[in-house]
């Protein structure tokens, strides 16, 4: 049985979850994956057991049948997307994959990178991981917003960043926008273009529609 590390309310489990969705795939019902839910506000990934799985003591984790683990988001990505679901959420052919992924790295290092590096040099919680800076929050965040100027521009007469189907890079563009309002950026206030692309994917993969209350361990 292959096992699935993640916590459901931050930005990089969120993709792999949001992705099988977005194939109609709900994670708790495969039949082939054990999710295991790694709780954060009890510091359960970093414990000994879980570093012995993934010593950066980060989720997603994707541990495979032969004990192949896959510890990057972007990695247990493309794994789901190849593996499960008829259509690719990373692109249908060669050009597509392309610009799937140069969409997906612009939102991922311009927006939601710099949204995440704001909040971890300003909340408590992040203290006992990171030595924060406080200086880096203002500018990390006005570079997440020039970023989303580009996007409303993207989305113009547009549903989606590339061609008529959700991709991976309207996924990770959701998942900026949602987590910048921890930052008290209003996803609905960067731009027509953007309002209408955030509520029609918060509609279908906010956190509230997208959580279920299952745990499980590791003996399972």
């Amino acid at each position: 049985m292959k096992k699935l590390y993640i916590t459901r309310t931050a930005p990089n489990p969120r993709k792999a979850l949001i992705l099988l969705a977005s194939k109609g795939i709900d994670v708790d019902d495969m039949d082939d994956i054990d999710v295991v839910d790694i709780d954060f506000a009890n510091n359960e990934q970093m414990s000994e057991a879980f570093t012995k799985i993934n010593p950066m003591q980060t989720v997603p984790v994707l541990k495979l049948d032969d004990n192949t683990i896959l510890n990057d988001s972007q990695a247990v990505c493309e794994y789901l997307d190849r593996v499960y679901g008829e259509r690719s959420v990373m692109g249908n052919d060669v050009v597509q994959r392309a610009q799937v992924c140069s969409m997906r790295r612009i939102a991922e290092f311009e927006v939601l990178y710099n949204y995440m590096l704001a909040f971890q040099h300003s909340h408590p919680s992040k203290a006992q991981r990171v030595e924060q800076v406080p200086e880096f929050v203002a500018p990390s965040i006005a570079r997440s917003n020039k970023a989303l100027a580009y996007f409303e521009t993207v989305l113009e007469g547009r549903e989606y960043l590339v061609g008529e189907q959700l991709s991976f890079a309207d996924i990770v563009l959701y998942l900026g926008l949602d987590f910048g309002k921890l930052l008290k950026v209003d996803p609905n206030a960067q731009g027509e273009n953007l309002a209408r692309f955030y509520q029609k994917m918060n509609d279908r993969f906010s956190i509230a529609n997208m959580s279920k209350a299952k745990s499980t361990d590791e003996n399972k």
